[in-house]
């Protein structure tokens, strides 16, 4: 996200000189850039829920197997 956020920074700066061209350009990088962090971030949150659900699931299998015992 900071990578992001430094190429808009960039980006605001090259608009204010008038070199359109490479404020075009850096602003495309930091949407990219932006989606990449969005991207990980939810990959991440994804990831956080499965391992809560699998740890969830040995939870009840250790109380089933002492159940059944």
């Amino acid at each position: 996200m900071n990578s992001a956020r430094e190429k808009l920074a960039l980006a605001n700066k090259a608009m204010a000189s008038k070199d359109y061209k490479v404020a075009q350009d850096l602003a495309g990088q930091a949407e990219a850039d932006g989606k990449l962090a969005q991207s990980k971030a939810n990959s991440a949150k994804a990831q956080a829920a499965a391992d809560a659900l699998q740890d969830d699931i040995r939870v009840m299998r250790q109380e089933l197997d002492r159940a059944s015992k």
